[in-house]
Parts: structure tokens; C-alpha cells; sequence
């Protein structure tokens, strides 16, 4: 049984496509505009310690849209084939099918936003000509894709106790 998507649902489909159009936009953008070597990969330090063409930055999007699509995906599993806690009633089954869709809007949303905050720390470190760049919205990032799991789980959980 697949329900129709909630607001919320609708609302970060719509953030999430929006991170994703930007996102091809800085990349194209970078790819074209950014001379010499950039800034590909940095250690935990937030040290470059890996250099290569502005074209790497056309990498981002597309493994960026390769996580969405898989995550957009998942979307359409059948709820008879989802495991939550609580008896599969009717009811109790709606409810956890929509804490489920809400959940992977907002990991949606995220992943995006994390590719297009890396790919514009890079572009920030190259035009600037650094060779560090700050690790803490990255970590932000998965942070809160840690929490807005374990809010859906205890959700879930509430959601089979009525």
C-alpha cells in the first residue's frame, strides 16, 4: 500500500530539487571557470591532500544524483515488504509508512545539501587559492541525518504503541 506523499514530503522533494539544480550549477560552473589544479580531496584536518582538474568537480553531481535516485527509489517499496514495530494495522500501517517517507525526504535533502556544500567549499578553496577548508557542515550534515534517524525510530516506536 503506497500512500500519497504529505506536505512535508512534497515540501523537501521540492528543497531537494532545488540543492540538486544548484548543485549542477556550481559544478558546471566551477568546471568551467576554475583554472589549474583544485582542491579534491581533503584529510581530517581539513587540509587539501589531493589535487585535480576543475572537470573532478563534474564527479559530485552525478554521484549525488546516483544517492538520491537510489534514495527516491526506495520510495516505491511495497509497505507489505517494510519491517516496523507494532501490530500492521490498517491504521498503525499508514502512519508508519508516512514516518518512513519523511524520513528518507529529509536524508533526500541532506545528501544534497552535503554534495553541494562540498562542491562549494571547493570552489570556494580554489578561488581563494586555499589549501584548507572547514570541516564542521560536512559533519553538521551526517549529524543531522543521525538524528532525523533516530527521531523517526522513536517515532515508529510511538507510532505502535497507540
Amino acid at each position: 500500500m503506497k500512500t500519497s506523499a504529505s506536505p512535508y514530503e512534497r515540501n523537501a522533494n521540492r528543497l531537494t530539487i532545488f540543492l540538486l539544480i544548484t548543485l549542477v550549477g556550481v559544478s558546471v560552473t566551477g568546471s568551467i571557470l576554475l583554472t589549474g589544479p583544485i582542491p579534491t580531496h581533503f584529510n581530517g584536518n581539513g587540509q587539501a591532500d589531493h589535487f585535480g582538474s576543475p572537470d573532478t568537480l563534474l564527479i559530485l553531481p552525478i554521484v549525488c544524483l546516483c544517492i538520491v535516485g537510489v534514495l527516491w527509489a526506495i520510495r516505491y517499496t511495497p509497505t507489505e515488504l517494510m519491517n516496523f514495530p507494532g501490530p500492521r494495522t490498517p491504521d498503525n500501517t499508514v502512519h508508519q509508512r508516512q514516518n518512513f517517507d519523511q524520513l528518507f525526504a529529509t536524508i533526500r535533502f541532506l545528501v544534497a545539501g552535503l554534495f553541494l556544500c562540498i562542491a562549494g567549499q571547493i570552489s570556494w578553496a580554489s578561488i581563494h587559492h586555499q589549501k584548507q577548508v572547514s570541516l564542521w557542515p560536512s559533519f553538521l550534515f551526517i549529524a543531522l541525518v543521525g538524528v532525523s534517524t533516530v527521531i523517526s525510530v522513536i517515532r515508529a516506536y510511538k507510532l505502535s504503541a497507540r
